[in-house]
């Protein structure tokens, strides 16, 4: 089977914050990695349709952020949430966050 559109993008998403973790000081890199993943895991799932109220699936992840800090592996989980969060259907943000994780390096 074919890589999909979503897979292809979460594939490419997991090499460029690979850059990032792997462009961090060696001391701090497996510190770096649990932070982002931890707040990688609250990304939420649940589907809002127009005209329903807001739910846990509807979060403005960058809303606090005015100044982006690549250094900071929480505003770089809240950036991958985010462009999550901005994919019309749900379904496809599932593709994607699954190939983004499998493409993430386990050490």
């Amino acid at each position: 089977m074919s890589e999909t559109r979503a897979g292809k993008y979460g594939r490419h998403l997991g090499s460029l914050v690979e850059f990032v973790v792997d462009s961090q000081p060696p001391e701090i890199r497996e510190q770096y990695r649990d932070e982002f993943l931890a707040e990688l895991e609250n990304y939420s799932f649940t589907p809002r349709k127009k005209g329903e109220p807001v739910n846990e699936g509807c979060i403005h992840e960058l809303k606090e952020v005015e100044v982006f800090d690549v250094n900071d592996p929480v505003h770089l989980a809240l950036l991958a949430k985010e462009t999550l969060h901005l994919m019309y259907q749900k379904q496809t943000s599932a593709r994607v966050y699954e190939s983004f994780i499998r493409s993430l390096k386990t050490e």
